[in-house]
């Protein structure tokens, strides 16, 4: 079974991985979305990431589908301060013509997913927005109130702003969310941790090497959950510690003995980051891909038991200095 976590500062029990919905509705399909998100919960996963920009504007509508008969047994967190792409005709076919040659072509994928993030709009935040925001939001996923609302990659000065701050209160004064908190990059977390507002929640690509957990822990200086996505890094650095293990004969036969696939290197060192990001946030939610359930199994077989802290130790001896 999933190994579950209690998420500090909130009391909220839920599962070790998290389901990101980034591509529901656009890159994948409302109906293998659907079913993706049910195998998951059958499997334990009770936590699903969610935004209005997401699926290219469908990813919320298509989750309240999902959480109709469910919500009492997960975790909902969404966002505000991105907007999907402009919708056009053209852009719903592309999406629509990715689907199949997507699933045969990983370049295509790729693709798909870069057409996606080019075109979300960048919103200003404003009390108008983040109160309208969660109103749709609400009414998309069919639901009274989400258990984090989050501000979505603002820029770090504008996570202490006094009208920000403000509504992001009104919103939990009206029990339209149980908390509030940040999803974007490590300085808008720290920003948000060190300035006392009420951010119990942070959300980011986490290095599993460089403490970033801790970081954030620690300069909130009380109970907080961290967030983590981005496992296989950024920038290709799966890719390239694959490539640098290659010619790294004692570094491969390290991985191997440490009981990663010996026949599938490319596989083995996605189990060990995953291992290494589980481990390095062990109190909180990793955020994974689990639309495939080849995918789905991978990630539950690296969840199941404690955190493996030795795959910090090894990513470590394996990585260039």
């Amino acid at each position: 079974m999933i190994r579950s976590v209690v998420l500090p500062g909130t009391g909220l029990e839920v599962s070790c991985l998290g389901f990101g919905c980034a591509s529901l509705g656009s890159r994948i399909s409302a109906t293998a979305g659907l079913a993706a998100l049910e195998r998951a919960h059958e499997a334990g996963v009770t936590w699903f990431d969610v935004a209005p920009a997401y699926g290219a504007g469908e990813a919320e509508a298509t989750l309240g589908r999902f959480l109709a008969a469910r919500r009492d047994s997960v975790c909902v967190l969404t966002k505000v301060g991105l907007a999907p792409p402009r919708r056009s005709p053209l852009l719903r076919g592309a999406y629509a013509a990715a689907r199949p040659l997507g699933s045969m072509l990983r370049g295509l994928r790729k693709s798909s997913r870069r057409l996606q993030a080019t075109h979300n709009r960048v919103l200003a935040l404003t009390p108008d927005l983040i109160e309208n925001s969660i109103a749709r939001s609400l009414a998309k996923l069919r639901t009274e109130t989400v258990d984090v609302y989050a501000l979505h990659d603002p820029d770090p000065r504008l996570v202490t702003d006094e009208a920000v701050i403000s509504a992001l209160e009104a919103v939990l004064r009206r029990g339209q969310a149980r908390f509030v908190g940040i999803a974007g990059d490590l300085d808008a977390c720290l920003a948000g941790a060190a300035s006392g507002h009420p951010y119990t929640v942070f959300q980011t690509a986490l290095r599993p090497l460089a403490g970033d957990t801790e970081r954030i822990a620690e300069t909130a200086k009380r109970p907080v959950t961290v967030i983590g996505h981005s496992v296989l890094g950024v920038g290709g650095a799966k890719e390239a510690l694959v490539e640098r293990l290659r010619s790294d004969m004692d570094g491969a036969k390290a991985l191997r003995e440490s009981g990663y696939a010996a026949n599938d290197l490319d596989a083995a060192v996605g189990a060990l980051l995953l291992d290494a990001a589980l481990a390095a946030n062990a109190s909180g939610v990793t955020l994974v891909s689990m639309f495939q359930p080849a995918h789905l199994a991978r990630n539950l077989a690296r969840a199941e038991p404690s955190p493996r802290h030795e795959a910090l130790a090894l990513l470590r001896r394996l990585s260039p200095a």
